[in-house]
């Protein structure tokens, strides 16, 4: 079982899908399916699974109109949803007792991005 198999075994009546996405999109969930596209890395791709999964946990209704307040509210909800599960705070506070060279040994001992660490840095306020 891969790492998107475990994860969405928490999930038995979602389906998930990688597919080539218009627009830029890197995720979206609708009903019971979660897309993810198929040309970002598997890093990236599990960064917005976790995105989409705080989506399904945390927003309410059709959030796509970004100049709504409110919707733009429920995106940053389940943006900090989504890494507080894949980085919680231990995840990231292991590494304070370490000698780290740099941001970017961190984030790939941690299967991230380092500008997605940087975010979970910044929900932490570690920075």
């Amino acid at each position: 079982m891969d790492r998107f198999d475990e994860i969405m075994s928490d999930y038995p009546d979602m389906t998930l899908k990688f597919e080539r996405m218009p627009n830029g999109l890197k995720g979206i969930a609708i009903g019971n399916q979660i897309t993810i596209n198929n040309e970002i890395s598997q890093q990236e791709q599990l960064q917005w699974l976790y995105e989409e999964l705080g989506h399904l946990e945390t927003s309410v209704g059709d959030i796509s109109n970004y100049s709504s307040l409110d919707n733009m509210k429920q995106e940053q909800q389940a943006r900090s949803w989504g890494i507080k599960h894949l980085l919680p705070i231990d995840s990231i506070n292991k590494y304070k007792a370490k000698e780290i060279d740099s941001d970017f040994e961190v984030a790939d001992e941690l299967g991230v991005q380092v500008s997605y660490l940087h975010e979970a840095g910044k929900l932490y306020h570690l920075m």
